[in-house]
């Protein structure tokens, strides 16, 4: 077996440094300050959605990736993209700027924020899949995000230490300038970890590829409509939970980041058990217990807002504790399935179209459960010891949905494609030819 590469550990310190980054700007505090602004549950699902949709990018970079090595174009795109989250630190400190219009702009750089996150990721994956051999990719994924749960849980504590109480607008750009330096930080240790060798594989893994053959690969498909399954769940979760706590709980901001924070102890509990044994095991049986886990704190949150449960900091720990072991376990055992599924063989665009569509999914869900929460508005329906309101219709149906992707997991095809294959076989090929005449 090959030992474990000693260079994986800048990827380990970039992620932690660059979790401190992203979850300011895409977490409970961007949340917030956008509330605080006078921001819609709409408005929440449109800045929750900008990140995965940004990922659309993806499928025009990924053309571009032969020409620059990976750690080039990586770089660049992180490099721009922490410029902005200075500017985003600036926003509060606008007084001179209404709600509406602080709120606009906020938008309108968090747009271009993720527009580079979105270009610049095309070369993460195919990266790291090209320089971590397979039988050590469950502990390198594991303990990747490990570093950045500490990350994230260290950015929430300190925001909430930050915005104690009554929060300022200078208490805003603080938190927003810790996002910054951990951004210009990761850069440092990026800009370490070893590039891929150019050669046959990276020209492989260029190589263009129709649409319709990647989708005609059944593992890829499969995998594919899963995932998306999973991201209509989770795209949304975090927001408008943070919503239900500050809007209708009437929780303070430090305590709801904390209670955020939450999410992040769990997973630096249990990932280096994940890695233990997920490179044995395989994906599937970590995938099953994640969803397992995912079904019963979605059952918790429904209880809460259908009036069964208190809505007591000790519950609503528990849950975000739970919810946070769920995602960080069914991210690793994803990724290390998808790096066994996408064939050398055009290896960015499948990994640029698998990211593109499920990021797709990610994106609709809090836009489109946004729109809904609002289109509920006050409607209530009491149904013995259950009340029908806004957030339990929401938490139901995420459930239900939940629930059909613990089936699909039976659906899915583990392990790495069949030597000689080109990974999808002889139509593969001929449509491929066809597609570069």
């Amino acid at each position: 077996m090959p030992s474990y590469p000693r260079e994986a550990f800048n990827s380990h310190w970039f992620n932690l440094f660059n979790a401190i980054a992203f979850q300011i700007m895409m977490g409970a505090p961007i949340i917030l300050f956008a509330k605080s602004l006078g921001a819609s549950s709409t408005v929440l699902g449109v800045i929750a959605a900008f990140t995965p949709l940004m990922t659309v990018m993806q499928l025009p970079a990924a053309r571009f990736l032969d020409r620059y090595s990976y750690r080039q174009f990586v770089v660049n795109g992180w490099g721009l993209r922490t410029v902005f989250i200075f500017v985003v630190a600036v926003i509060p400190l606008l007084g001179f700027l209404d709600a509406i219009s602080q709120l606009g702009l906020l938008l309108a750089v968090l747009f271009i924020f993720n527009l580079l996150r979105g270009i610049s990721s095309a070369g993460w994956m195919p990266w790291i899949t090209a320089i971590i051999d397979e039988p050590v990719r469950g502990k390198f994924l594991a303990r990747d995000q490990l570093f950045a749960y500490i990350g994230s849980l260290l950015s929430l504590v300190a925001c909430a230490w930050v915005m104690h109480g009554h929060v300022d607008p200078w208490e805003y750009a603080v938190v927003f300038l810790i996002s910054a330096l951990g951004g210009a930080v990761s850069l440092w240790f990026i800009k370490r970890i070893p590039d891929a060798p150019p050669g046959e594989v990276m020209r492989r893994s260029a190589q263009p590829v129709p649409w319709l053959a990647m989708l005609g690969y059944r593992p890829f498909l499969m995998l594919l409509g899963f995932t998306v399954l999973f991201m209509v769940v989770v795209g949304s979760l975090g927001v408008f939970t943070v919503e239900y706590l500050k809007e209708y709980q009437h929780f303070d901001a430090d305590l709801v980041i904390l209670l955020s924070a939450a999410a992040f102890v769990g997973p630096i509990l249990t990932l280096m058990l994940t890695a233990h044994f997920i490179d044995r095991t395989g994906s599937k049986p970590v995938l099953r217990f994640a969803l397992g886990l995912l079904a019963v704190v979605l059952a918790g949150w429904a209880l809460i807002a259908g009036g069964v449960l208190p809505c007591s900091v000790p519950i609503v720990l528990a849950l975000n504790f739970l919810s946070g072991l769920a995602g960080a376990n069914f991210s690793v055992a994803n990724m290390r399935m998808a790096m066994a599924t996408m064939p050398e063989m055009g290896r960015n665009h499948f990994f640029a179209l698998f990211t593109v569509i499920t990021s797709l999914g990610l994106g609709a869900a809090p836009v489109m459960w946004g729109v809904t929460l609002d289109a509920i508005g006050s409607y209530e329906l009491a149904a013995g010891w259950f009340t029908w309101r806004r957030h339990s219709i929401y938490f139901v149906a995420l459930l239900v949905v939940n629930v059909v992707a613990f089936l699909a997991v039976s659906w899915l095809v583990e392990g790495p494609p069949r030597a000689g294959s080109q990974g999808i076989g002889g139509r593969f090929g001929r449509l491929s030819r066809i597609w570069m005449r």
